[in-house]
């Protein structure tokens, strides 16, 4: 449950400004905010099925944003490149080290 939360999260992170505002609005309610569907309803003032598949449908959403542009993937990606950079460059450091870290980079700017 708790990577489903956090993928979820960082899903909105990323397609956030795609959604509706009360999509956002209930996504964070429900997964940062901790407030249950029941919480949701009053504040909304719907039902708390229409809370429930709204969140569904808005998860939903946002793995298809997911699936289409793969922002999210990319950005996993590119973090592990750049951790691998840090870790050359935090040891002792020769030319080719150097080297290196640059050119893994500029693979990484030129992605972007």
């Amino acid at each position: 449950m708790l990577e489903k939360m956090e993928r979820v999260i960082m899903l909105k992170d990323v397609y956030g400004p795609l959604l509706t505002d009360k999509q956002a609005q209930v996504l964070s309610w429900y997964y940062e905010q901790d407030l249950s569907l029941t919480e949701i309803a009053e504040l909304l003032d719907i039902s708390k099925q229409a809370v429930y598949d709204l969140l569904r449908r808005s998860e939903k959403t946002l793995q298809e944003y997911e699936k289409r542009l793969g922002w999210l993937q990319r950005f996993g990606v590119m973090r592990q490149e750049l951790e691998g950079v840090c870790a050359l460059l935090a040891g002792p450091c020769d030319d080719e080290i150097r080297h290196q870290a640059v050119k893994t980079l500029r693979t990484l700017l030129e992605s972007l």
